[in-house]
């Protein structure tokens, strides 16, 4: 493509992005300075049509951006953001709370960029069965209930409340809980439940009922789902795009389904990824863009963000954002 047809598209898509109204030459002429005249501006956006960068909307006399105009748009034009400090203050001042549960972390990263970006934002944590056992302990919380917490090698604490039988008191607990963590610490949640547990030898069998609920509630963690966070899905409602009731019910559909955890997670590269429209090949997006990140523990992705806004969306914001919050994930998650 040459110049002035690259000046005219990124015009273009700057105008319609900020305006979601079809362009027109004139309005190109008078607001971007592309220092040639409207009726050449005109027959750049018929070539620019012909060459399926443009699309023209049957009711308007202007055009708007196809998928291909876009994704030429962010691969080849669009300038990359730099994020102002406040922002980057924002997203480095949202983990500073000495917090390491799993479901925490995820909810704080998904209601954090879908703020900053002010569209849905959907976080996905992985399986717990990824990660290997590093210590369970009990938490007394009454009489008869304790809080049961299973960190990992990575990090990350997972809880469980449960009920117990009067027998078992503080140093009972204490007793099981060690001797848990001593016969499995190291072995990934998987392979738990592939272990001999009977008959229990040793300190262990003196407290089967509660060892047993303890590997059961643990091995229970292998149950293949994803962890989720969703935020902001009711953001699509701000966009004229969604005005259609029918095409907003099925953009939220989308978010509510195992589709979008399969869809996010196909990313197991580093780096910010954009999905323009129909190269999804879901029908329920077709008017839509995802921006993709991951993040990682141990130098492996654990986990996947993912913003959801219309093809009309602040692309090199949107990717900024995205990719400042995924470093500073995978950099706390780390420490």
């Amino acid at each position: 493509m040459d110049a002035r047809k690259r000046r005219v598209l990124e015009a273009l898509i700057d105008d319609y992005i900020a305006t979601a109204e079809p362009v027109g030459s004139r309005t190109l002429a008078r607001k971007y300075g592309l220092g040639v005249s409207p009726a050449t501006i005109r027959n750049e956006m018929a070539d620019l049509e012909e060459l399926g960068y443009l699309e023209q909307p049957h009711t308007s006399a202007g055009r708007v951006p196809s998928d291909k105009g876009y994704r030429y748009y962010v691969d080849e034009i669009m300038r990359p953001m730099v994020l102002d400090v406040a922002d980057r203050e924002r997203i480095r001042h949202a983990y500073q709370v000495r917090v390491r549960e799993l479901h925490w972390f995820i909810h704080q990263t998904a209601r954090l960029v879908s703020e900053l970006t002010q569209y849905p934002s959907l976080v996905v944590a992985p399986p717990m069965d990824d990660a290997s056992l590093a210590d369970l302990s009990f938490v007394p919380l009454g009489e008869d209930m304790v809080l049961m917490v299973l960190k990992t090698n990575t990090g990350m604490v997972e809880n469980q409340t449960l009920a117990v039988p009067d027998e078992f008191d503080a140093r009972k607990l204490q007793r099981l809980a060690q001797d848990f963590t001593r016969e499995f610490r190291g072995v990934a949640i998987h392979e738990l439940k592939s272990r001999i547990l009977d008959p229990l030898q040793g300190d262990i069998s003196r407290y089967r009922e509660l060892w047993h609920l303890a590997l059961k509630w643990v091995t229970g963690q292998d149950d293949g789902e994803d962890k989720v966070s969703l935020a902001g899905p009711l953001n699509i409602l701000n966009y004229p795009e969604f005005r259609d009731v029918e095409k907003v019910r099925r953009v939220l559909g989308f978010l509510e389904k195992e589709t979008v955890v399969e869809l996010v997670s196909r990313t197991t590269t580093d780096g910010v990824k954009v999905v323009i429209g129909a190269e999804s090949s879901l029908d329920d997006i077709q008017d839509c863009s995802l921006v993709t990140a991951t993040y990682r523990v141990g130098g492996n992705v654990v986990g996947h963000l993912m913003v959801l806004g219309p093809r009309r969306m602040h692309y090199n914001r949107v990717m900024s954002i995205v990719e400042a919050v995924s470093e500073e994930l995978t950099r706390v998650l780390h420490g």
